[in-house]
Protein backbone atom coordinates (compact mmCIF):
# COMPACT_ATOMS: atom_id res chain seq x y z
CA UNK A 1 0.00 0.00 0.00
CA UNK A 2 1.22 3.48 -0.82
CA UNK A 3 0.75 5.22 2.52
CA UNK A 4 3.38 7.87 1.95
CA UNK A 5 1.57 11.07 0.97
CA UNK A 6 4.58 13.39 0.84
CA UNK A 7 7.65 11.18 0.75
CA UNK A 8 6.36 9.56 -2.43
CA UNK A 9 4.10 11.85 -4.44
CA UNK A 10 1.51 10.13 -6.59
CA UNK A 11 -0.17 10.76 -9.89
CA UNK A 12 -3.01 8.28 -9.53
CA UNK A 13 -6.41 8.49 -7.94
CA UNK A 14 -6.32 7.43 -4.29
CA UNK A 15 -8.49 8.00 -1.25
CA UNK A 16 -6.87 10.28 1.32
CA UNK A 17 -8.07 9.47 4.83
CA UNK A 18 -7.29 12.59 6.85
CA UNK A 19 -8.16 13.74 10.35
CA UNK A 20 -7.41 17.28 11.46
CA UNK A 21 -7.55 18.88 14.92
CA UNK A 22 -6.61 22.24 16.39
CA UNK A 23 -3.69 22.19 18.82
CA UNK A 24 -2.59 24.81 21.33
CA UNK A 25 0.94 23.57 22.04
CA UNK A 26 2.80 22.31 18.94
CA UNK A 27 5.95 21.59 20.96
CA UNK A 28 4.00 19.27 23.26
CA UNK A 29 2.48 17.46 20.26
CA UNK A 30 5.92 17.13 18.70
CA UNK A 31 7.21 15.49 21.87
CA UNK A 32 4.23 13.11 21.92
CA UNK A 33 4.85 12.11 18.30
CA UNK A 34 8.52 11.44 19.03
CA UNK A 35 7.58 9.46 22.17
CA UNK A 36 5.39 7.28 19.94
CA UNK A 37 8.35 6.52 17.64
CA UNK A 38 7.48 9.30 15.25
CA UNK A 39 10.41 10.49 13.18
CA UNK A 40 10.75 14.01 11.78
CA UNK A 41 11.34 13.85 8.01
CA UNK A 42 11.35 17.43 6.76
CA UNK A 43 9.51 20.73 6.81
CA UNK A 44 7.35 22.29 4.12
CA UNK A 45 6.06 25.68 3.10
CA UNK A 46 2.98 25.35 0.94
CA UNK A 47 1.50 28.15 -1.14
CA UNK A 48 -1.88 26.79 -2.23
CA UNK A 49 -4.04 28.67 -4.72
CA UNK A 50 -7.60 27.37 -4.99
CA UNK A 51 -9.82 27.63 -8.06
CA UNK A 52 -13.52 27.30 -8.74
CA UNK A 53 -15.08 26.12 -11.98
CA UNK A 54 -15.84 28.61 -14.78
CA UNK A 55 -19.05 30.59 -14.25
CA UNK A 56 -22.15 28.73 -15.32
CA UNK A 57 -20.68 25.34 -14.44
CA UNK A 58 -20.82 23.58 -11.09
CA UNK A 59 -19.77 25.44 -7.97
CA UNK A 60 -17.11 23.67 -5.89
CA UNK A 61 -18.41 25.42 -2.77
CA UNK A 62 -21.74 23.63 -3.26
CA UNK A 63 -20.33 20.28 -4.42
CA UNK A 64 -17.59 20.12 -1.73
CA UNK A 65 -14.85 19.63 -4.34
CA UNK A 66 -11.56 21.48 -4.66
CA UNK A 67 -8.99 22.31 -7.34
CA UNK A 68 -5.64 23.43 -5.99
CA UNK A 69 -2.41 24.69 -7.50
CA UNK A 70 0.46 24.16 -5.05
CA UNK A 71 4.00 25.50 -4.73
CA UNK A 72 5.79 23.21 -2.28
CA UNK A 73 9.09 24.22 -0.67
CA UNK A 74 10.79 21.36 1.17
CA UNK A 75 13.68 21.73 3.62
CA UNK A 76 15.21 20.24 6.75
CA UNK A 77 15.19 22.43 9.85
CA UNK A 78 18.17 20.56 11.27
CA UNK A 79 20.49 20.83 8.29
CA UNK A 80 21.84 23.55 6.03
CA UNK A 81 20.63 22.17 2.72
CA UNK A 82 19.23 23.67 -0.44
CA UNK A 83 15.46 23.97 -0.43
CA UNK A 84 13.64 21.82 -2.96
CA UNK A 85 10.76 23.43 -4.84
CA UNK A 86 8.03 21.39 -6.53
CA UNK A 87 4.65 22.19 -8.08
CA UNK A 88 1.42 20.18 -8.05
CA UNK A 89 -2.09 20.39 -9.47
CA UNK A 90 -4.56 18.59 -7.21
CA UNK A 91 -8.23 17.68 -7.48
CA UNK A 92 -10.10 16.70 -4.31
CA UNK A 93 -13.53 15.06 -4.45
CA UNK A 94 -16.34 15.58 -1.98
CA UNK A 95 -15.82 14.27 1.54
CA UNK A 96 -16.90 10.67 1.99
CA UNK A 97 -17.95 10.84 5.66
CA UNK A 98 -18.93 13.40 8.30
CA UNK A 99 -16.26 12.72 10.94
CA UNK A 100 -13.06 13.11 8.91
CA UNK A 101 -11.72 14.76 5.76
CA UNK A 102 -11.62 11.51 3.79
CA UNK A 103 -11.94 12.08 0.04
CA UNK A 104 -10.69 10.94 -3.34
CA UNK A 105 -7.60 12.82 -4.44
CA UNK A 106 -5.75 13.09 -7.75
CA UNK A 107 -2.33 14.73 -7.45
CA UNK A 108 -0.24 15.59 -10.54
CA UNK A 109 3.26 17.01 -10.42
CA UNK A 110 3.79 19.84 -12.90
CA UNK A 111 6.81 21.85 -14.02
CA UNK A 112 5.53 25.42 -13.81
CA UNK A 113 2.73 26.68 -11.57
CA UNK A 114 2.75 30.17 -13.13
CA UNK A 115 1.99 28.82 -16.60
CA UNK A 116 -0.59 26.43 -15.19
CA UNK A 117 -2.25 29.31 -13.34
CA UNK A 118 -2.43 31.31 -16.58
CA UNK A 119 -3.88 28.31 -18.38
CA UNK A 120 -6.59 27.89 -15.75
CA UNK A 121 -7.43 31.60 -15.95
CA UNK A 122 -7.65 31.48 -19.76
CA UNK A 123 -10.02 28.52 -19.49
CA UNK A 124 -12.29 30.51 -17.22
CA UNK A 125 -11.45 28.94 -13.86
CA UNK A 126 -11.98 31.43 -11.05
CA UNK A 127 -9.16 32.04 -8.57
CA UNK A 128 -10.60 31.95 -5.06
CA UNK A 129 -7.79 32.42 -2.54
CA UNK A 130 -4.16 31.55 -1.78
CA UNK A 131 -3.55 29.73 1.51
CA UNK A 132 -0.08 29.66 3.08
CA UNK A 133 0.91 26.78 5.36
CA UNK A 134 4.04 26.05 7.40
CA UNK A 135 4.35 22.33 8.08
CA UNK A 136 6.55 19.78 9.85
CA UNK A 137 6.17 16.23 8.53
CA UNK A 138 6.54 13.15 10.73
CA UNK A 139 6.36 9.48 9.81
CA UNK A 140 4.82 7.14 12.39
CA UNK A 141 4.09 3.47 12.92
CA UNK A 142 1.08 2.44 14.98
CA UNK A 143 -0.39 -1.07 15.24
CA UNK A 144 1.94 -2.19 12.42
CA UNK A 145 0.70 0.54 10.06
CA UNK A 146 2.78 3.44 8.78
CA UNK A 147 1.23 6.83 8.21
CA UNK A 148 2.07 10.52 8.33
CA UNK A 149 1.42 13.38 10.72
CA UNK A 150 1.79 17.07 9.97
CA UNK A 151 2.08 19.85 12.51
CA UNK A 152 0.72 22.86 10.64
CA UNK A 153 0.78 26.59 11.28
CA UNK A 154 -1.63 28.76 9.29
CA UNK A 155 -0.39 32.37 9.59
CA UNK A 156 -3.65 34.09 8.60
CA UNK A 157 -5.53 32.13 11.28
CA UNK A 158 -2.73 32.42 13.88
CA UNK A 159 -3.45 28.79 14.77
CA UNK A 160 -1.66 25.42 14.85
CA UNK A 161 -3.20 22.15 13.70
CA UNK A 162 -2.31 18.48 13.64
CA UNK A 163 -3.19 16.37 10.61
CA UNK A 164 -2.81 12.60 10.41
CA UNK A 165 -3.06 11.09 6.94
CA UNK A 166 -3.15 7.70 5.27
CA UNK A 167 -3.68 6.82 1.62
CA UNK A 168 -6.16 4.04 0.89
CA UNK A 169 -6.38 2.39 -2.49
CA UNK A 170 -9.94 1.10 -2.04
CA UNK A 171 -13.10 2.33 -0.32
CA UNK A 172 -13.25 -0.94 1.62
CA UNK A 173 -10.19 0.15 3.61
CA UNK A 174 -11.58 3.53 4.69
CA UNK A 175 -13.33 2.53 7.90
CA UNK A 176 -10.38 0.47 9.17
CA UNK A 177 -7.97 3.27 8.32
CA UNK A 178 -10.12 5.97 9.91
CA UNK A 179 -10.45 3.93 13.11
CA UNK A 180 -6.68 3.41 13.15
CA UNK A 181 -6.03 7.16 12.96
CA UNK A 182 -8.61 7.96 15.64
CA UNK A 183 -7.08 5.27 17.88
CA UNK A 184 -3.67 6.86 17.45
CA UNK A 185 -4.99 10.33 18.29
CA UNK A 186 -6.69 8.93 21.39
CA UNK A 187 -3.35 7.43 22.45
CA UNK A 188 -1.80 10.92 22.52
CA UNK A 189 -4.74 12.54 24.33
CA UNK A 190 -6.84 13.84 21.42
CA UNK A 191 -10.51 12.86 21.27
CA UNK A 192 -12.65 11.98 18.26
CA UNK A 193 -14.95 14.92 19.00
CA UNK A 194 -12.01 17.29 18.36
CA UNK A 195 -11.92 16.39 14.65
CA UNK A 196 -12.39 19.32 12.24
CA UNK A 197 -13.99 18.39 8.92
CA UNK A 198 -13.70 21.70 7.06
CA UNK A 199 -10.64 22.72 5.07
CA UNK A 200 -8.17 25.50 5.78
CA UNK A 201 -9.68 27.36 2.83
CA UNK A 202 -13.13 27.17 4.43
CA UNK A 203 -11.78 28.27 7.81
CA UNK A 204 -10.09 31.30 6.26
CA UNK A 205 -13.15 32.28 4.19
CA UNK A 206 -15.31 31.96 7.30
CA UNK A 207 -12.90 34.20 9.22
CA UNK A 208 -12.99 36.81 6.44
CA UNK A 209 -16.80 36.76 6.40
CA UNK A 210 -16.93 37.28 10.18
CA UNK A 211 -14.49 40.19 9.93
CA UNK A 212 -16.69 41.84 7.30
CA UNK A 213 -19.72 41.57 9.58
CA UNK A 214 -17.99 43.38 12.44
CA UNK A 215 -19.21 47.00 12.88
Amino acid sequence: MNYNCYLKRREISLIEVEIKVRILDPDLIRKKLEKNQGSYKFSLIHEDTYYNMPKGLRDFKQTDEALRLRKSIRFDKNEEITKKIEYYLTYKGEKIDSVSKTREEIDIQIEDNVKMGKLLNLLGFQEVLTVNKERDLFELEFKNNKFEALIDYIPVLHQHFLEVEYLSETKEEIERTRNLLFDFLTSIGIQKRDSITISYLELILKKKEMEKEKP
